[in-house]
């Protein structure tokens, strides 16, 4: 009976084990995201933030429709695809903790798809595992309201996880997608992967 117990217990603890390391994970980047987007400075003049989308103000493209108005949906954000992946996950609006917990979080004080600026998404390290497998010249879309909005990746690169630079206004249509590094560390990951796009073409 005392080996069949040990057995018993041997056996539930392999499989909670990957729960309780997933968790961790998740805990190291959800506080990493949420940290960083404390710490962003208001967008700079001329460029459209998700709040300041919701009244449509902001410089667009060119390919921003009037009859529609920028902004989240019941917390929804947009859609994020991957094409060569076979990836897409519904983007939430803000990046706290409950947020992150469910899906990929779009940077409050970033640009909207379409605007002028930077937009910034960040995710769970162990949600976006897969992507360590892009490179520059990789394409990634975002299906807005509005449209889809293709971009091509230019540059990936490992960074501090103090450095918000990465996130700043910009004047050009970019995408940055932020998550901790190495993808497959959890809590244990160190520092921050960024994936930096441009956006090449878009449908009103």
């Amino acid at each position: 009976m005392l080996s069949a117990g040990l057995l018993a217990v041997s056996i539930g603890a392999a499989l909670v084990a990957p729960t309780i390391i997933q968790a961790a994970g998740l805990g190291s980047v959800r506080q990493s995201a949420s940290a960083l987007a404390e710490t962003l400075p208001a967008p700079a003049p001329g460029t459209a933030s998700g709040a300041d989308a919701l009244g449509g103000s902001g410089e667009g493209s060119g390919k921003i429709s009037t009859d529609l108005v920028d902004g989240p949906v019941d917390g929804v954000a947009f859609e994020i695809i991957v094409p060569s992946l076979g990836y897409r996950a519904t983007v939430l609006e803000g990046t706290d903790l409950a947020i992150l917990d469910r899906a990929p979080g779009h940077y409050l004080t970033t640009a909207w798809p379409g605007h002028t600026g930077n937009v910034g998404i960040a995710a769970h390290n162990t949600y976006w595992i897969a992507l360590g497998n892009l490179k520059p010249g990789d394409s990634l879309q975002i299906q807005t309201r509005h449209g889809l909005f293709a971009y091509e990746i230019r540059d990936i690169k490992v960074v501090n996880p103090d450095d918000r630079t990465v996130l700043a206004a910009t004047n050009d249509h970019r995408l940055t997608l932020t998550t901790c590094y190495p993808l497959w560390a959890g809590a244990w990951a160190t520092q921050r992967l960024i994936f930096t796009a441009l956006e090449v073409g878009g449908v009103a």
